[in-house]
């Protein structure tokens, strides 16, 4: 090897290293979920054969050394797993219990540790649970977090740290059961919560005096936080100052993440920044003592753990907490100071606190911001001339420059999760941040002051009173701007590598060796990336159908070989939830899919159209079909004036009309006849026979044995088919004998509810669905399902 060639300097940065097999141990843990026996014999045959090793007669041989090497290294990944198995432990032995106990009510003890609003309007309380009492009086004294539900609109008198008994009726926690649905079981596991429950009673609250706790220090806060904002702005300074975001609307929240603001209102790495900027005016004053800097050092510290306390202790303040103090204390005492091993160590140190935290989004978030700054912002600065650096728009350029560069290099984890980018981000960011370096110190000292003085702290705040009024202005009008924020696909694996490896591009961009290395594999990746896109390329144009699982209802999505996407009937609704919006919705941003080509409502109850109106507005649709059938609901017109009101089109179907929505395939309307005199609403369905190649989807909607006598008249073997979507949930009332006879579907699929008040689906339709020899498939049971068909064969397909 050339004595020239670069080489990365890992024994440089020995934090970075250990981080990174510290988060590989717990990564592998998580997907391996083996015995903490099992991980623990490993590690420690791994140590002995290091013990071994470093024993080993002394020669002039390096095999031992880097075997010894290798060792070190697999050892701190086991001990990673380990560790993570180890808090996972008592968990999951909670996760059993009271799994035996889902929908029946308990009695709970435990303090409160976080209050919050949900998007619908209720509220969200998680609790630290001290004791359990089961039925039959059994008292079960284990320690783990429970997530509490309250929907009522009566208020709950109680606060973050107050000891509570009540009574709550455990919820079960299951996997996703559509596809692009949030994966709630995996985020409520990340924070260390593995049981939910609905709270149905509070049978007694005591409030938390212990001064030991930071409860009673943030209550105080919070008052005097109000007494001098007042009521217009107090809900926002709240959540800036300390993070207190709980009386923030839905709207607010989603507006500032829209313009790339919600990192304001984290409480991050960003606020200690401005915390400590004044603090170091301060230490020079105290340098001419005898113990000047150590007093400074320790005022810095207990600054830093009293501020870290009010917003709670997040990941992002105990990260920003630890790097700066790291840094102040080498700055003071001349001590190494580099900024990426600090940083390392900051988050060895918080997953050692809990190794789940590494699953969390605010830890993601808040390391992949550090480290996009420290890589970036030398290459910056070096490109960027000095005279603007040190002028006086310096600050406002380099924060929109800054801001950009981050809100770049956070994109696949911001589309991952939130599936929006905000465009306007360094415009806002360059706006709102050098005015926010001087409301943030000065709000937090007139804290002070107003515990002392309230009228004169009122006054002297007045400045940061009209900062909050023009804030919520200045994010409500530019979200209104049709480019500042756009709707993004959720990033696959390989999209995160070559993101990645273009940001070290430009880190290394001064390094010469280094720099061609990175860019050789980036290429590398882009070749792989375009093979795999080629391949699909060249596979047959396929057919895909996704049946939703929406509970008691219907919805299912077609994706054609041309790219063309159409929905049969939007699932339910009920008050406080769509299926649209819940589950919709979150498929079509997962998928990347930007605009409806077409949707089919098969007939107006509840159960089929409650999701279409959460739909208009949200995505664009070209055209809504219907059967013409008028029905009296409140939903039924509500969507027929939204469509209205967005100028798209709703035309009626009825037998022997086709449509045609892709080259490749025609969708052949046998039902509803214009004739067709029933009552029943369910006997005016549309009935859709979706045709590609040689193959058949048959979609009954909710027709009943009238339809299938009428199709058996008039059509005869034209309903002949490979693929049946079972008519009216599998009810009584469809699925004849006859009818099942002459179409023979091969496959057969009935949306349903697990547990509903309609009996569904009936056992004698199921029983002549299996005497017709057809594969029965049920929402109820897998969740969503999805089907392919190339033209000539039809196969089920796993979206997991």
């Amino acid at each position: 090897m050339d004595k020239h060639e670069y080489q990365f300097p890992f024994a440089k940065y020995p934090a970075i290293r250990i981080a990174l097999l510290l988060a590989g141990g717990i990564i592998l843990a998580s997907y391996l979920s083996l015995h903490l026996t099992t991980w623990l014999v490993l590690l420690g045959v791994m140590l002995l054969i290091i013990i071994a090793l470093e024993v080993w007669p002394g020669n002039n041989n390096l095999a031992p050394f880097y075997i010894i090497i290798a060792c070190y290294l697999i050892a701190t990944i086991l001990f990673g797993a380990a560790w993570q198995t180890l808090f996972n432990k008592k968990d999951k032995t909670s996760t059993r219990l009271l799994s035996t106990y889902t929908w029946q009510p308990l009695t709970f003890e435990g303090t409160v540790q976080e209050i919050a609003r949900t998007s619908s309007g209720g509220v969200m309380i998680d609790f630290s649970i001290k004791k359990t009492i089961l039925q039959d009086s059994l008292i079960w004294q284990e320690s783990y977090k429970l997530r509490t539900y309250y929907d009522s609109e009566s208020s709950l008198n109680m606060e973050r740290g107050d000891k509570v008994k009540f009574e709550a009726t455990i919820y079960p926690l299951t996997k996703i059961r559509n596809p692009g649905q949030f994966k709630y079981k995996k985020y409520l596991g990340s924070q260390n919560i593995f049981v939910h429950a609905g709270l149905e009673s509070v049978l007694l609250v005591k409030a938390n005096e212990n001064w030991l706790t930071w409860n009673w220090l943030r209550k105080d806060v919070i008052y005097l936080i109000e007494q001098n904002f007042g009521e217009k702005t107090a809900a926002l300074a709240k959540s800036i100052l300390i993070g207190h975001k709980n009386e923030l609307g839905r709207d607010t929240k989603a507006a500032f993440s829209r313009v790339g603001l919600a990192h304001i209102m984290a409480v991050s790495g960003l606020h200690v920044g401005f915390i400590l900027a004044p603090f170091w005016l301060i230490i020079p004053f105290l340098w001419t003592l005898r113990y000047g800097k150590h007093i400074g050092f320790g005022l810095m510290v207990l600054l830093l753990i009293i501020y870290a306390g009010l917003t709670g202790f997040s990941t992002s303040v105990i990260r920003a907490s630890i790097m700066g103090g790291f840094i102040t204390f080498g700055r003071l005492f001349n001590k190494s100071r580099n900024s990426k091993n600090i940083t390392a160590i900051a988050a060895i140190i918080i997953l050692l606190i809990n190794p789940s935290n590494l699953f969390g989004i605010s830890f993601q978030l808040s390391f992949a911001a550090v480290y996009i700054i420290l890589l970036i912002l030398p290459v910056i600065q070096r490109i960027i001339p000095k005279r603007i650096q040190h002028s006086w728009y310096g600050i406002p350029v380099m924060a929109a420059i800054i801001s950009f560069v981050v809100q770049a290099g956070l994109y696949p984890i911001l589309s991952f999760y939130f599936h929006e980018f905000s465009l306007i981000a360094p415009l806002s960011n360059a706006v709102i941040l050098p005015f926010l370096a001087l409301l943030v110190p000065y709000s937090l000292l007139l804290v002070l002051v107003a515990a002392i003085f309230p009228a004169a702290a009122f006054w002297l705040n007045t400045p940061c009173r009209l900062f909050l009024e023009f804030l919520n202005w200045f994010t409500s009008t530019l979200v209104h701007w049709h480019w500042s924020w756009i709707k993004t696909p959720e990033t696959g694996f390989m999209f995160f590598l070559i993101w990645l490896l273009i940001f070290l591009f430009f880190a290394s961009v001064r390094i010469h060796k280094l720099r061609w290395k990175v860019l050789g594999l980036l290429l590398l990746l882009l070749v792989i990336n375009q093979g795999i896109s080629i391949r699909q390329a060249f596979k047959s144009p396929a057919l895909e159908i996704t049946f939703f699982d929406v509970g008691q209802g219907d919805a299912s999505i077609i994706a054609t070989p041309a790219g063309k996407h159409f929905l049969i009937d939007t699932g339910r609704w009920s008050p406080g939830y769509n299926s649209g919006e819940h589950i919709i919705l979150p498929y079509l941003k997962w998928a990347g899919i930007k605009k409806l080509d077409a949707v089919f409502l098969s007939h107006p109850h509840a159960d089929h159209i409650g999701g279409i109106a959460a739909l208009i507005g949200a995505m664009p649709i070209d055209v809504i079909y219907n059967s013409g059938t008028d029905y009296d609901s409140n939903l039924y017109r509500h969507y027929l004036k939204k469509a209205a009101d967005y100028d798209i089109p709703v035309r009626t179907l009825g037998a022997g009309d086709i449509v045609r929505l892709d080259p490749s395939l025609e969708l052949l309307i046998y039902g509803p006849l214009p004739s067709n005199y029933s009552s029943d609403v369910n006997e005016h369905s549309l009935i859709m026979e979706l045709i590609y190649g040689e193959t058949a989807f048959l979609f009954m909607g909710d027709a009943g044995k009238y339809q299938e006598k009428r199709l058996l008249k008039n059509y005869g073997a034209l309903i002949k088919t490979d693929f049946l979507k079972v008519g009216h949930h599998g009810s009584a009332t469809g699925s004849s004998k006859r009818f099942l006879s002459k179409a023979a579907p091969i496959y057969s699929v009935v949306s349903v509810a697990k547990k509903n008040r309609y009996g569904l689906p009936n056992a004698k339709t199921i029983q002549r669905l299996k005497e017709s020899g057809t594969r029965i498939y049920f929402t109820a049971i897998g969740g969503a399902l999805q089907f392919v068909s190339n033209g000539k064969k039809i196969k089920q397909t796993e979206w997991r």
